[in-house]
C-alpha cells in the first residue's frame, strides 16, 4: 500500500508539474495575444435616406438691385441608398430675404431649387451632391388692402444643383455635416418680362439620418 501511496503521490504531482509548465508556456516573453477586431465604422448607411440642413448665403439676379442679396436658406431631402456609397433622393432647396427697395417699396423674395439629386460618399466623411429638375422664384411687395405683401413678379424654368460636404459627426445612423451649395434657376430674360436667371449659394448645416 505504501508503495501504491507513494505512486498516486507521484502521478499527482507529475500533472501539477505539467499544467503550470503549459499555462507559463502560453504566457511566455514574446507571445502576443491577437489583436481585438477594428472598431464598427462611424455611421450604417442604408435603406431610406432623409433630413434637413439650415444656412444662410446670397442669391443674385440681373438688375435686381435691393431685392437680392444675403438671404436665409433651409432644405430638405428624402431617398434611399442603392449602393454603399450612393444614394438617390429628392433635393428640395429654398432661400428667402426680406428687401427695401426704391421702385417696388418693401417685400419678399423666394427661391426655390427642386432636383432629382444623387449623393456620393468619396470616403468616409466627405461626400458629394448634384441634381437637376426645376426651378422657381417668386417675389412679393406692395400690400393690399390688410397690410400684408401681395405677389408681384413670379417665374419657373430648368434647375440644377451642386453640394459637397464633411460631417463631423457620426452615429450609427445618423450624421451632422457642414456643407456648400450652388444652384441655377434659369428663368426668362428680362426682354421677355422675366427676371433673368437666379443664383443662389450658401453654407449650411445638415442633420442626416439613415
Amino acid at each position: 500500500m505504501s508503495h501504491l501511496r507513494k505512486l498516486g503521490i507521484g502521478l499527482v504531482l507529475a500533472t501539477a508539474l505539467g499544467t503550470a509548465s503549459a499555462a507559463h508556456a502560453q504566457y511566455a516573453p514574446g507571445y502576443y495575444p491577437p489583436p481585438p477586431p477594428p472598431p464598427p465604422r462611424g455611421v450604417y448607411r442604408g435603406g431610406i435616406v432623409w433630413g434637413f440642413s439650415l444656412g444662410a448665403g446670397g442669391l443674385t439676379m440681373p438688375d435686381c438691385g435691393q431685392v437680392c442679396g444675403a438671404v436665409g436658406m433651409g432644405e430638405i431631402h428624402f431617398g434611399g441608398m442603392i449602393a454603399p456609397r450612393l444614394a438617390v433622393m429628392g433635393d428640395f432647396w429654398e432661400s428667402f430675404r426680406y428687401f427695401s427697395d426704391a421702385n417696388l417699396g418693401s417685400g419678399e423674395i423666394y427661391n426655390g431649387i427642386y432636383t432629382a439629386a444623387a449623393q456620393y460618399w468619396v470616403n468616409d466623411i466627405i461626400w458629394i451632391k448634384g441634381g437637376i429638375g426645376l426651378g422657381y422664384v417668386q417675389i412679393n411687395a406692395g400690400r393690399d388692402y390688410y397690410g400684408y405683401s401681395v405677389p408681384v413678379n413670379s417665374d419657373s424654368g430648368f434647375a440644377l444643383m451642386l453640394a459637397a460636404g464633411l460631417e463631423i459627426i457620426q452615429s450609427y445612423n445618423f450624421a451632422l455635416d457642414l456643407q456648400v451649395r450652388y444652384g441655377n434657376g434659369f428663368y426668362s430674360s428680362r426682354s421677355s418680362g422675366g427676371d433673368g436667371d437666379a443664383n443662389q449659394f450658401g453654407f449650411l448645416v445638415g442633420f442626416n439620418w439613415y
